[in-house]
C-alpha cells in the first residue's frame, strides 16, 4: 500500500483522492490546499457531504508528514515554474511527484534551467517526478510514439483531437473562452491568460520519442477562437451564435525528414469528437479513437496510475517516455 497526499483540491485534485481512496493499492494520508474555505474539511465534506475518517484539510505539505507519505499527487497550476516552489518542498520531504501540471510533461521544452535543477535536487534525494494527463502527457504525444513502434520509417505525424467542452467542467469550459466575444477571446490571447496549456510540450515529447528534437522557436503555435453558429447552452450560459463557444489550438514542426502536426479543438458544441492519430512512412497506420479520449476521468486515471509506478522508477525529472507502460491495476 502506497501512501499518498494529494495537493491542490480543484475538481483533478479531489477526483484523484477520491480514487484513491477507493483504491486498495493506496491509502490517502493527506490532503493540501490553501484555500481557507477548504482546510480543515474531510474529503466528503468538500464534496457536499458529512464529514468522514479520511484525512482533513491542511495547508502545508509539512503537516502531512505524520501521515508518513511517500508520493505526491499535484494539481495545482500549468505553468511549471509555479508548480517548482511545491516540487521543492516534496523533494525536500523525499516524497515521489506525479503532477497535471502541462508543462511539466516535458519541462525542458520551456524551462530547460529549471527542469535541470530540480532533476539534479530530486536525483540527490533519490525521488521521482513525472507530469501527465490526457493531453499532454498521452493522446497528442506518447500514444503515436507507441503506435510508431509497428513501423519502420516514420515521415509525418498528424494528430487530430476533437472534443465536445460541454461534456467537461466548469473551469475548462471557461479556460477555452466559451460565451465571450471574439475581442475578449483575441485579446486575453495576445496576453498569453487563455486557451491550452501544454501543445508545445506533445510536439517536443513525440520529436524526442522518434529520436529528435523540436527547439522552442523551431515550433509553430497558433489559437484561434471557434464561433458558435447556433445556440448552445454551457455551464457558464447561454451561448448566442456569434459568440466564442471554444478554441482551436495547432502546433507544427518540421525537421529533415519528419514533420508533426497537432490540432486540438475543445468547443462546446462539437458532433464529432475523436482522436485520430496518422502516421505517413511505409506503411502509414491511422488509430481513430471514436468520442474522444474523456479528459477529466482519462487525467484522474493517469495521476493515479503513475503514482502507483513512481516509487520503484530511477529518481530524476522524468517525462512519460521515461516510464514503463503504467496500466490500470487498481484492486
Amino acid at each position: 500500500m502506497i501512501n499518498t497526499i494529494v495537493i491542490g483540491l480543484g475538481p483533478i485534485g479531489i477526483s484523484a483522492a477520491r480514487a484513491l481512496r477507493e483504491d486498495r493499492s493506496f491509502k490517502l494520508v493527506g490532503l493540501v490546499d490553501v484555500d481557507p474555505a477548504k482546510i480543515g474539511k474531510t474529503l466528503d465534506e468538500l464534496e457536499g457531504g458529512g464529514p468522514d475518517r479520511g484525512p482533513r484539510v491542511v495547508s502545508s505539505v509539512q503537516q502531512t508528514l505524520p501521515g508518513k507519505p511517500q508520493v505526491a499527487i499535484v494539481t495545482t497550476a500549468s505553468h511549471f515554474a509555479k508548480v517548482v516552489p511545491t516540487l521543492r518542498q516534496c523533494i525536500r520531504h523525499r516524497l515521489h511527484v506525479v503532477s497535471s501540471c502541462e508543462q511539466m510533461s516535458f519541462p525542458a521544452f520551456s524551462n530547460r534551467r529549471l527542469a535541470t535543477q530540480i532533476d539534479a535536487q530530486a536525483r540527490k534525494r533519490k525521488v521521482a517526478l513525472v507530469g501527465t494527463g490526457v493531453n499532454p502527457g498521452f493522446v497528442m504525444d506518447l500514444l503515436p510514439v507507441v503506435l510508431s513502434s509497428m513501423m519502420t520509417k516514420v515521415t509525418a505525424v498528424k494528430v487530430t483531437r476533437r472534443l465536445d467542452a460541454a461534456r467537461r467542467r466548469l473551469p475548462l469550459q471557461a479556460k477555452v473562452g466559451a460565451t465571450m466575444s471574439e475581442e475578449q477571446f483575441r485579446s486575453l490571447a495576445r496576453e498569453g491568460k487563455i486557451g491550452h496549456m501544454g501543445i508545445g510540450e506533445s510536439v517536443a515529447m513525440l520529436a524526442a520519442g522518434l529520436g529528435r528534437q523540436a527547439k522552442p522557436q523551431d515550433v509553430t503555435i497558433r489559437l484561434e477562437p471557434v464561433i458558435a453558429t447556433r445556440e448552445l447552452d454551457s455551464a457558464l450560459g447561454r451561448i448566442q451564435p456569434g459568440m466564442v463557444c471554444g478554441m482551436r489550438n495547432t502546433a507544427t514542426w518540421r525537421g529533415k525528414d519528419l514533420s508533426i502536426e497537432l490540432d486540438l479543438t475543445m468547443a462546446v458544441g462539437i458532433l464529432d469528437a475523436e482522436d485520430r492519430i496518422e502516421l505517413s512512412g511505409p506503411p502509414p497506420l491511422t488509430l481513430i479513437i471514436p468520442g474522444a479520449t474523456p479528459g477529466d476521468t482519462a487525467t484522474v486515471a493517469a495521476l493515479v496510475n503513475c503514482a502507483r509506478l513512481l516509487p520503484s522508477v530511477s529518481p530524476g525529472l522524468k517525462t512519460m517516455l521515461d516510464l514503463p507502460p503504467a496500466g490500470c491495476k487498481a484492486r
